[in-house]
């Protein structure tokens, strides 16, 4: 079981989103039920406050099972990590599977472009004119945005230091605030 401070430990900064993938291996003759544990234990995840995405990652004809927590932040991941219902769900998987074989906790960007190997296969990314549309109508009113609130202000700064502002103000902006919320309003369509 993880415990609550070695997962603040291994995160980035407490406010931002946070994805934690628990892979699990299931008994032989028990993968059937480790589904339904694990279906199970996503609905409940899902409910609780702060959970952004609860899903399970599963290729047909194998024991493996990755489980994805996304949190807003770490405080709230802790919290269910803590919690007595996860703790429930806990013991009930422990007579169903051999083992848990990985714990990975993601932040930021990274959590965009990992995937546990096992889930390769079933996870494919959105095509790459939805990625590049979907970027374009993000981008677009911060950098309409940035020129008519920020760029005026900064004028008369050095070329350097002007040029520097932008990408910190944009991509910031883009990884912590923005595709968060695009991706889950769309995340159908993608």
């Amino acid at each position: 079981m993880t415990n609550s401070n070695e997962v603040a430990e291994r995160t980035g900064h407490p406010e931002e989103p946070v994805t934690t993938i628990f892979s699990w291996r299931a008994k032989p003759g028990h993968v059937d039920e480790f589904a339904e544990w694990a279906k199970g234990a996503t609905a409940e995840a899902a409910r609780y406050p702060g959970n952004l995405a609860a899903t399970v990652v599963h290729n047909e004809g194998s024991r493996d099972f990755h489980v994805v927590h996304q949190f807003q932040t770490r405080r709230e991941l802790r919290d269910w990590l803590d919690s007595d219902e996860r703790e429930r769900w806990l013991r009930h998987a422990r007579t169903m599977a051999a083992d848990r074989t990985a714990v990975q906790h993601r932040t930021g960007l990274e959590t965009w472009f990992h995937v546990p190997s096992e889930a390769a296969a079933t996870m494919r990314p959105p095509p790459r004119w939805k990625m590049w549309l979907i970027s374009l109508v993000a981008v677009y009113p911060l950098v309409v945005a940035f020129q008519a609130f920020l760029a005026p202000l900064t004028a008369s700064w050095p070329l350097l230091l002007r040029s520097a502002l932008f990408p910190i103000v944009l991509l910031t902006t883009m990884t912590y605030v923005v595709m968060p919320a695009v991706t889950r309003l769309l995340r159908r369509w993608l």
